[in-house]
């Protein structure tokens, strides 16, 4: 027991305290004095904790082949930070000829008002008079009777609980006086306003009629000096008239003396011409003038005649010249468009989008497919999804295949042959894939079992 103890205390002087546990001192205050100044010496560098700042972290694409060598570079400086005495201030790396960018595009400002600036949508107005009937009086809404709640008590008041009556009303008594004197001053207000306003209404109403006088006289005053200007406009207007008339006879008389003044040597000339001809003039103008203009114009029409037959030829040539480029560059045209198709129909075949050319009842070439297949699949296989495909989009074909379709290849001759790797299809060109007709299966042959009962029933009924 004894021993035991002693073990116990041992224990116990092991874990013992050698102080009286305290709790610890705060350092730091819980909220900052806003007047204090505040000592950043004590707060750590945000490069220190914040991970932006931090070199090994990169920010954008990092499979770029310079990305990965910074990102290398900066792990390896800082797990061997260089000294200061060795760190070496890198040299700015020299612009090379090949660092020169393309010529920026320019671009043009796109007015982006209308998308930018609501519309104004004027709406339209439309008056319209209506006349309603007059409203039903209403009915009296029914007396408020507050529902009883609680429970009914007595109540027994001493003497000095109730309150003074004077003092209590004085307030709401004042109230109740200043609210019926503002009332009223405010009301004389009004009413010296309303007495301002019917004066100034009057002066105003006196004015206009002075005014609308003043307008009355100016108006007439203005229709007696239209009066004046329209009586010396028809007298100027008469003298314009006479002066007018006047010259036109003085016209007349100059021109009557300029017709009369030649008029006994032009009678004289013109009798001259009549009764004495000038041969020579006759001539030329009877004879010679109408044979030179026959002439003239049987020229001009045989050179018209020409221009318009060269016109034509050249017409022609240049017509059939267009036509004939016309023509070759359609066929160019069809020639590369069939060109491209076939290099088309080759990729696909490549890719195992196959296309099928077989004659149909008429001889003619039909097109079936595309039809996709793959590299791994049998020529059985590729065979029954042929034949399963005329069933479901080109059922007038099945006739010609109706026991399955064999898969062939068309040579440089024209002639089929029999296709016995679906590989060979892939390296096929266009046109060159086309199939064959089964052949009819044979009939299914008898049972054994079948001939024997049959030749038993004919010995049986031979023995009959």
């Amino acid at each position: 027991m004894t021993a035991m103890m002693s073990k116990g205390q041992a224990q116990a002087s092991t874990y013992s305290f050698s102080s009286q546990p305290k709790a610890v001192a705060a350092t730091r205050k819980k909220y900052r004095d806003p007047n204090e100044v505040v000592d950043v010496a004590m707060y750590r560098n945000p490069k220190e904790t914040t991970i932006s700042w931090d070199k090994r972290v990169h920010r954008g694409n990092t499979y770029s082949m310079y990305t990965q060598q910074a990102i290398k570079e900066a792990l390896e400086q800082a797990e061997n930070p260089p000294s200061p005495a060795t760190y070496r201030k890198r040299r700015a790396k020299e612009k090379s000829i090949f660092d020169m960018k393309l010529p920026e595009k320019k671009r043009l400002p796109v007015d982006l008002t209308d998308n930018l600036v609501a519309k104004e949508v004027i709406p339209v107005v439309t008056s319209i008079d209506a006349q309603t009937d007059e409203f039903l009086p209403e009915q009296p809404a029914e007396q408020y009777k507050p529902q009883k709640t609680g429970v009914d008590e007595t109540t027994q008041v001493e003497d000095g609980e109730l309150f003074k009556f004077d003092y209590e009303v004085e307030p709401i008594l004042e109230v109740l006086i200043n609210k019926t004197l503002e009332q009223s001053i405010m009301e004389v207000e009004e009413e010296f306003e309303l007495d301002q306003m019917s004066a100034f209404k009057t002066e105003w109403m006196k004015r206009v009629a002075a005014m609308m006088k003043e307008w009355e006289a100016q108006v007439a005053e203005e229709w007696v000096r239209w009066g004046q200007k329209e009586e010396v406009l028809k007298k100027k207007r008469e003298e314009k008239r006479r002066e007018a008339q006047v010259l036109l006879k003085i016209q007349a008389l100059a021109v009557a003396k300029a017709h009369l003044k030649n008029l006994v040597p032009n009678a004289i000339q013109s009798l001259q011409e009549e009764a004495f001809p000038d041969m020579k003039g006759i001539a030329i103008t009877r004879e010679f003038l109408p044979q030179l203009f026959g002439e003239v114009r049987q020229q001009v029409q045989s050179r018209t005649a020409a221009e318009s037959v060269i016109n034509n030829m050249v017409r022609k040539n240049v017509k059939a010249r267009t036509d004939k480029q016309n023509a070759a560059r359609q066929v160019l045209i069809d020639k590369n468009a069939a060109l491209e198709a076939r290099n088309l129909e080759e990729a696909r075949t490549k890719l195992g989008n196959i296309r099928i050319y077989v004659p149909d009842q008429d001889g003619t070439l039909v097109s079936v497919g595309p039809i996709q297949i793959k590299s791994e699949d049998s020529i059985e296989e590729v065979q029954k999804l042929v034949f399963d495909w005329l069933e479901a989009n080109q059922p007038s074909l099945v006739p010609l295949f109706q026991w399955g379709v064999i898969m062939a290849m068309r040579d440089e001759n024209g002639e089929l042959a029999p296709i016995a790797d679906t590989a060979m299809m892939f390296e096929a060109k266009a046109g060159q894939i086309s199939m064959l007709a089964q052949d009819e299966p044979p009939p299914p042959e008898p049972q054994d079992g079948e001939g024997e009962g049959g030749e038993g029933r004919d010995a049986g009924g031979a023995e009959g």
